[in-house]
C-alpha cells in the first residue's frame, strides 16, 4: 500500500469518528441540549469530513456535505433556529452523509435521487430561515456546487487550493464607528493539515463587523523550492466594529494552537459610542468585502438585519418527503436557548474573555493507531506464554523440588509477570461497545420509519468493555434484534391508545458485565410474546408435532427455528423466516447463550450473555471418569465434599443436594456428557456449586479438582465441530487436550432430559 492509500484509509476510519460525532451531536440537540458548543461540534465534524474529502477529489461527497455545512453555519450563527422539524432533517442528512462517505469508501454509487432531494432540502431550509416549506410550493434553489479545488484545510495542497486575486487590493468600507481593530493571523501548517480553513475564519470575523484584509506572502518561496504541505501565507485584518477582543478571540477558539493571532487596537473603554440601528441598517446595505472567488455559498451580510430572510414558499414538485415516525434517545434534557434574531446577536453582551494563550490546557489523551493483526499476533504470543508457563510449573511439579527453592519461587514470579502481561495486552485489545451502540440509532430510525411507528432508543452501559473480536461480531446479532423488537414487539399507535400506553413506543439496549461475561439486553414495552399465536405457526410450518406439550419458555425458544416468522407478509423488515436463527448461531458461534423474558401485554427482553474474551480464561481443572475438564473460575460460587444424608433423591433419576437449608439440583458432569453411564454416589467425589446466567444454581460433580490454572482458549467449533455442553478447549501443561464446560448449556441439558445416556455420545460418529 502506498502513502496515499495509508492516509486515505486514516481519512475513513476518521470519517467514522465523525459520523459518531455527528449523530451524538444531533440527538444531543434532538433531546433540547442546543448549546453553542454542541452546535459547534455538529458543524465541525462536517466541515472536516468536506476538507478531506476535497483532498482526495470525492467530489459527490464534498457537495453534499457543503450544502450540509452551509445551514449547520446559519445554525450556529443564529440565523436559523433549532427546532425540532429541522433537527429531524438534519438526522436524514447525516444518514445520507454517512451513505456518501461509504460508497467513496468502497468506490461504489450512492442513491443520486436521494441525495438530491436531501440536498434540495437542506438548500431550501437555509434559504427559509430553517422554516419546513410545505409540499406543493416552490422548488429550493439548486444546490450550490463546489469543486475540490473551493476546499481549503487539505495538507497536501493548501494555499494552491486558495484563490487570493483581490486579497491585495481591499474594497473601502464604510466606517461604522468606535474604533478599528487589527488582527494579524498566520495559520501554521497544523492547521490545514487539521481541515481547518482560514476562508471560514475569515467570514466569521465578518460577521462581527465591516472587515478588510491584506495578504502578507513576504515568506513565499519560490515554486521549485515550495513544500507542498508547510503554510507560507498570513492575513491582517481590520475589523472595524463596537465588539471586544473576547468576541474576536472566539472565533480562533477552535483553532489555538495551529495559529498565530495577534489583537492590537480597538475602541477606548469609555469612548465607546451607542449602537445607531438606522446608521447600522445603512450600513449593512452597503458594505461589501471583495474576498476570494465564490464557493456557492450565501454572501455574508454584517449582522444587523432586523427583518428575517424571505421565506421560501413551496412549488409544484414535493421536495421533503413525508416526515418520518419520531425517534428520540433518553437524556437529560435542557432548555434550549432561546434566538431573537441576527439583531440580538450584533448587540449581544459581551462573553467571557477566552482563556490566554499561554495559559496552560490540559492535553487531549495521547492515541496511537496499531494494525490490528500486529495486536492479535501479540494475543497469540501471550497465549503461547501462558501454555509454557504452565507446562514449566508442571516439570517443576513432576521433578519433585520443593516450593521453596529458588527455581519454584523464580517460577512463581514468572507466573505474576505472565498474567500481568496478559491483563495488560487484552486491556489494550478491549473496546467499549459504544463503537456498536452508536449505530444502532439510524436504524432504529429507519425501521420506524418503514413501520410507521414512534420509537425512543434507549442506551445503557455503552462504556463496557468486551474483547475486540467479541465486539466486531455483536453487530449482526444486535440489529436482527432491533428490528424485530420494533416490528413485532411494539404496537401500532393506534394500539398503544387503545391499551393506555404512550403512543411512543420504548426499545432499551444495554450492556453490562455480570459473573465474568458481557450481558446484552434488547427490551421493549410492546405487546409480548403471543405463545398460541407461535404454537399455532410452529405447528403449521410442522416445525413441532401438534400434539407437543411444550412449557413457556419452550414455546418463546420457538422463534429461533430456522424459517418460522409471525409476519404475515414478507416485507423489506422481515416475513423470510430469519432473523432470530441468525441471531442464535452468531451467539452460539461466540460461545454464548440467549434467552427470553416476556410478559403478554408488557413487552419482551432478549439477553446474549458471551463471554468478555475469546483469548484466556482462569478456570478450575477436574477429573471426571478418567477425563480432564476445565470449569470456568468465574461460574463457580464454592466447592464442597457433601455428605450421604445431604444428598436426596428426586424423581426417578434425579437428585437435589442440601445446601444451608436450600435444596440445589445435582448434576453428574460424566453422565451428562455421556462419559459414564453407571451411576456415582454423588458424596464419593467432589461438587462444585456453580451460579447460571439466570441467577439458579445447580452443584456439578466430579471426582476430583486438580487446581485452579489460567488456560487459554482454542475454538473446538472450528477445529472438530459445535459439542453442546463445551464451550471451547484448552492446552494444558504436559501438552493434553481438555475441553471446557459450557455451564449454563450443561444445566439446560439435564433440565431438558433428565434421563442419562446409556453410552457414551460425546464424540459419537457424525
Amino acid at each position: 500500500m502506498d502513502e496515499l492509500e495509508e492516509i486515505k484509509v486514516t481519512f475513513f476510519q476518521e470519517c467514522d469518528e465523525l459520523l459518531a460525532d455527528l449523530e451524538n451531536g444531533l440527538l444531543a440537540m434532538q433531546s433540547g441540549d442546543s448549546d453553542g458548543e454542541t452546535i459547534n461540534a455538529v458543524f465541525r465534524a462536517v466541515h472536516s469530513i468536506k476538507g478531506g474529502a476535497g483532498a482526495f477529489g470525492l467530489d459527490p461527497l464534498v457537495r453534499f456535505a457543503h450544502v450540509f455545512e452551509t445551514l449547520l453555519d446559519g445554525v450556529r450563527s443564529h440565523k436559523i433556529d433549532v427546532t425540532v422539524e429541522l433537527v429531524r432533517e438534519l438526522l436524514r442528512a447525516a444518514d445520507v452523509l454517512a451513505d456518501h462517505v461509504q460508497a467513496a469508501r468502497t468506490d461504489g454509487v450512492v442513491d443520486e435521487a436521494a441525495s438530491a432531494d436531501m440536498a434540495a432540502v437542506l438548500a431550501a431550509l437555509t434559504a427559509s430561515g430553517g422554516r419546513i416549506a410545505p409540499v406543493g410550493g416552490v422548488a429550493p434553489p439548486p444546490a450550490p456546487v463546489v469543486t475540490p479545488d473551493d476546499e481549503i484545510g487539505s495538507s497536501f495542497k493548501p494555499m494552491a487550493i486558495m484563490s487570493l486575486a483581490n486579497f491585495d487590493e481591499p474594497a473601502e468600507l464604510p466606517s461604522l464607528g468606535g474604533g478599528a481593530w487589527t488582527v494579524t493571523f498566520r495559520p501554521k501548517t497544523e492547521l490545514y493539515r487539521n481541515a481547518n480553513d482560514p476562508l471560514l475564519l475569515l467570514r466569521e470575523l465578518e460577521r462581527l463587523g465591516p472587515i478588510t484584509v491584506a495578504i502578507n506572502d513576504e515568506t513565499l518561496p519560490s515554486l521549485s523550492e515550495m513544500d507542498p504541505e508547510a503554510a507560507y501565507l498570513a492575513f491582517t485584518v481590520t475589523l472595524d466594529a463596537p465588539v471586544t477582543e473576547a468576541q474576536i478571540q472566539e472565533v480562533f477558539e477552535f483553532v489555538e494552537g495551529d495559529c498565530d493571532v495577534e489583537i492590537t487596537g480597538g475602541p477606548a473603554p469609555a469612548e465607546a459610542p451607542a449602537l445607531d440601528i438606522a446608521a447600522l441598517l445603512a450600513a449593512a446595505e452597503t458594505a461589501q468585502i471583495e474576498m476570494a472567488p465564490p464557493v456557492a455559498e450565501p454572501v455574508v451580510a454584517p449582522p444587523v438585519a432586523v427583518a428575517p430572510p424571505p421565506v421560501i414558499e413551496p412549488v409544484a414538485e414535493p421536495v421533503a418527503p413525508p416526515a418520518p415516525a419520531s425517534v428520540a434517545i433518553e437524556a437529560h434534557p435542557e432548555p434550549a436557548p432561546e434566538f431573537t434574531g441576527v439583531l440580538a446577536s450584533a448587540i449581544k453582551t459581551p462573553q467571557p474573555k477566552a482563556p490566554p494563550a499561554n495559559e496552560p490546557v490540559a492535553n487531549a489523551q495521547a492515541t496511537i493507531r496499531v494494525d490490528p493483526e500486529r495486536i492479535d499476533r501479540l494475543i497469540d504470543l501471550v497465549g503461547e506464554l501462558v501454555i509454557n508457563q504452565a507446562m514449566l510449573a508442571q516439570r517443576v511439579i513432576e521433578s519433585g523440588l520443593a516450593s521453596s527453592s529458588s527455581v519454584a519461587l523464580g517460577l512463581d514470579e514468572l507466573e505474576q509477570l505472565t498474567r500481568q502481561i496478559q491483563d495488560g495486552v487484552m486491556a489494550i485489545r478491549a473496546q467499549p461497545v459504544k463503537s456498536v451502540f452508536q449505530r444502532m440509532p439510524r436504524l432504529v430510525r429507519e425501521v420506524a420509519n418503514m413501520t410507521g411507528k414512534s420509537v425512543r432508543l434507549v442506551t445503557e452501559g455503552e462504556s463496557t468493555e468486551v474483547d475486540k473480536t467479541v465486539i466486531e461480531r455483536l453487530g449482526e446479532p444486535i440489529t436482527h434484534m432491533l428490528r424485530n423488537a420494533i416490528d413485532h414487539g411494539l404496537e401500532t399507535p393506534d394500539e398503544r391508545r387503545a391499551a393506555g400506553k404512550p403512543i411512543e413506543g420504548t426499545v432499551r439496549l444495554a450492556a453490562l458485565h455480570r459473573g465474568g461475561r458481557i450481558v446484552i439486553e434488547v427490551g421493549d414495552d410492546g405487546r409480548g410474546i403471543n405463545r398460541k399465536r407461535v404454537y399455532a405457526i410452529a405447528v403449521e410450518k410442522e416445525l413441532i408435532a401438534p400434539d407437543a406439550v411444550l412449557s413457556d419458555e419452550e414455546i418463546d425458544n420457538l422463534i429461533f427455528l430456522p424459517g418460522f416468522s409471525t409476519a404475515s407478509t414478507v416485507s423489506d423488515i422481515s416475513g423470510r423466516g430469519v432473523g432470530m436463527d441468525v441471531v442464535r448461531r452468531s451467539v452460539q458461534a461466540l460461545g454464548g447463550r440467549i434467552s427470553i423474558s416476556s410478559k403478554p401485554g408488557e413487552g419482551s427482553v432478549f439477553t446474549l450473555s458471551l463471554p468478555l474474551t475469546l483469548a484466556v480464561l482462569d478456570g478450575m481443572v477436574v477429573d471426571v471418569a478418567g477425563q480432564t475438564l476445565v470449569i470456568p473460575l468465574t461460574a463457580i460460587v464454592e466447592s464442597l465434599r457433601p455428605k450421604a444424608e445431604e444428598v436426596k433423591g428426586l424423581g426417578p433419576q434425579g437428585a437435589v443436594l442440601s445446601v444451608r437449608d436450600s435444596f440445589v439440583p445435582l448434576v453428574d458432569i460424566a453422565n451428562a456428557l455421556g462419559f459414564r453411564s453407571d451411576k456415582r454416589a454423588p458424596h464419593e467425589g467432589v461438587v462444585l456449586l456453580i451460579e447460571a446466567e439466570d441467577g439458579g444454581r445447580a452443584a456439578l460433580v466430579a471426582d476430583a479438582i486438580q487446581g485452579q490454572r489460567q488456560v487459554v482458549i482454542k475454538s473446538l467449533e472450528s477445529n472438530y465441530r459445535q459439542v453442546e455442553g463445551i464451550a471451547a478447549a484448552t492446552i494444558l501443561g504436559d501438552g493434553r487436550v481438555a475441553l471446557i464446560v459450557d455451564v449454563d448449556a450443561l444445566v439446560a441439558m439435564r433440565r431438558r432430559d433428565n434421563t442419562r445416556p446409556t453410552e457414551p455420545t460425546l464424540f459419537a460418529a457424525e
